[in-house]
């Protein structure tokens, strides 16, 4: 596989709106969008006081009741999204766990995700 094919070293999991998992920093809970061994996508509607480079700890609740600490800094903003970089994170089981669970519970999602990338 060239570079251009594979440009992240990571594969990142996109959740549909109904299976996201959450995070907790500190005492505030906030739902995750993608997860990867490398990085977080958290949506967060006010993150006035977070700056980039910001260093985080928080535990990521995954499906099946998997609890995964996580450490990491803030890497960048997008629209109501924080991009956290991890350097403690998800195993590649948890990952191949959480895609086995999005499959069987929204058996659709991935089929929607490659549509709405096409177009």
């Amino acid at each position: 596989m060239s570079n251009a094919e594979q440009q992240r070293k990571f594969y990142r999991l996109k959740y549909p709106k109904r299976g996201r998992p959450s995070v907790r920093f500190s005492s505030e809970l906030f739902h995750v969008s993608e997860v990867s061994e490398g990085g977080i996508r958290v949506i967060m509607n006010n993150f006035t006081s977070l700056y980039k480079g910001l260093c985080m700890k928080g535990t990521l609740s995954l499906h099946n009741d998997c609890e995964v600490d996580i450490e990491g800094a803030v890497l960048r903003f997008d629209e109501q999204e924080v991009i956290v970089q991890l350097n403690k994170g998800p195993s590649f089981k948890d990952m191949v766990e959480e895609q086995r669970h999005i499959r069987n519970v929204f058996p659709r999602h991935f089929e929607l995700l490659r549509a709405t990338q096409a177009a």
